[in-house]
């Protein structure tokens, strides 16, 4: 499997409209930018309300775009699975590395050797997990926040049963 396969339009399209039309990706103004296969991409707009008292993008910010990039990539690791199924995010481990000036860009990344196991563990008991890798870019193009989250998948049909 190449390393980052692109998902058809269409699936890319129904997950930017799912994680936009979250309401709080909304009001900060997180936008998807590209999805594929246990990757995607996404910004925010540097904007007077979600600056920090450094005159800086405000961490909760970069954490939002964080989950919701990491969100976007595991969901489209699991495209095919998701109309059946409910991901949620369990852990979002950050580390911030600098100020972040002027628009703030997201890249999420899942170790695309993972995929087989989950996709399996997933076909087998209704459940998988995944962990991605996430990098936050300011203007400048400098790192200002990595984290590690990890998310967690559950077919319906497994729900009913707890």
């Amino acid at each position: 499997m190449s390393e980052f396969q692109p998902l058809p339009a269409p699936a890319v399209q129904a997950i930017q409209q799912a994680l936009h039309a979250i309401p709080m990706n909304a009001t900060v103004g997180v936008r998807i930018t590209d999805v594929g296969v246990g990757w995607a991409t996404a910004g925010c707009a540097d904007t007077p309300p979600f600056r920090n008292h450094l005159g800086t993008i405000h961490a909760g910010a970069q954490f939002l775009l964080a989950e919701a990039v990491s969100g976007a990539a595991f969901a489209g690791a699991f495209a095919a699975q998701l109309q059946d199924a409910v991901p949620l995010i369990e852990k979002l481990e950050t580390h911030y590395v600098g100020r972040a000036v002027g628009d703030i860009s997201a890249r999420a990344e899942i170790d695309p050797a993972d995929l087989p196991g989950a996709h399996a563990a997933y076909a087998a008991e209704g459940k998988a997990r995944l962990i991605l890798n996430v990098t936050v870019q300011d203007a400048e193009g400098k790192d200002v926040m990595r984290a590690v989250a990890h998310w967690y998948l559950r077919s319906r049909a497994s729900l009913r049963g707890n």
